[in-house]
């Protein structure tokens, strides 16, 4: 869902991260997921895996891929009730059939396969970690937590797939339920082990901004725009102009706003804050 921004003290734009975030949080799974499923990955139509199944497994990635995630569901259930034993091939079936569940967002289901892999597999650091996020993501932040000091209990140097998106969701479950300071804790917990990027800035940014606290909003900005990910650009700049605005600094937050729009081109929001900005 795009931000929606209402109205602030001088009638304009408040402010949001932005979709982009949502972008970039799928490509992140998918990436995982990928991460988790890359020695299954090796099959044959040996070893009682036949070429149907292959298929039907294929078929199921494809629904995923093109956002089906209950038809992925289905037939990734159909082919774990076909298997007689745990193989690889149902170990693979598995964590495909977590995350079409975490996607759908079904998080009770993907926490339930979770716990099935570290049952029939072993309590890898990967799947405490995917655990923890279906559980930030239910709200159930106890439980989020000590599976993600399991899985770091595990993976000493943090370096397992899911640690980093682990983590943020972590945050984001607190920052949810309204435990700010909690969040704020973690993200700069992660800035301060070297593990920073610019979308981290822009969610404490954000934060700053809810609070009133623009001067400290604005040298997360700073802090931000210094690196080169590319990640929260786009939303650092719009929130840097913002918080300008609420300075009352019109003229430096006019200056942003056009910089903005020959950037990233303008939108109707953008033409609203420069039509009243040159007004001041």
């Amino acid at each position: 869902m795009e931000p929606e921004f209402g109205s602030d003290g001088f009638g304009h734009a408040n402010f949001g991260i932005g979709v982009s975030r949502m972008k970039r949080f799928g490509k992140s799974l998918g990436k995982l997921a990928a991460a988790l499923c890359m020695a299954a990955m090796v099959l044959t139509a040996c070893g009682g895996v036949t070429e149907e199944q292959l298929a039907t497994r294929e078929s199921a990635i494809a629904m995923m891929e093109s956002g089906d995630y209950e038809g992925a569901v289905a037939a990734f259930n159909g082919l774990v009730k076909e298997a007689a034993s745990v193989t690889e091939f149902e170990l693979d079936i598995l964590k495909y059939r977590a995350e079409a569940e975490f996607l759908l967002e079904d998080y009770e289901a993907a926490l339930h396969t979770y716990r099935t892999l570290m049952e029939v597999d072993e309590e890898r650091p990967e799947y405490c970690y995917m655990a923890s996020m279906a559980l930030s993501k239910a709200g159930q932040m106890h439980d989020a937590v000590l599976f993600l000091e399991s899985g770091e209990a595990l993976d000493k140097k943090l370096e397992a797939a899911g640690f980093f998106e682990a983590t943020v969701a972590l945050a984001e479950g607190y920052e949810a339920g309204g435990n700010l300071d909690a969040a704020k804790g973690i993200y700069q917990e992660l800035i301060d082990g070297g593990r920073g990027n610019s979308d981290l800035y822009n969610r404490l940014m954000v934060m700053a901004m809810g609070e009133g606290n623009y001067e400290e909003a604005l040298k997360m900005a700073a802090k931000g725009l210094i690196l080169t990910d590319g990640l929260a650009v786009q939303e650092l700049k719009f929130n840097e102009a913002v918080c300008y605005e609420y300075l009352g600094n019109f003229a430096k937050a006019l200056e942003l706003f056009r910089a903005y729009a020959a950037e990233f081109g303008s939108d109707e929001r953008v033409e609203h804050e420069i039509a009243f900005l040159e007004t001041r």
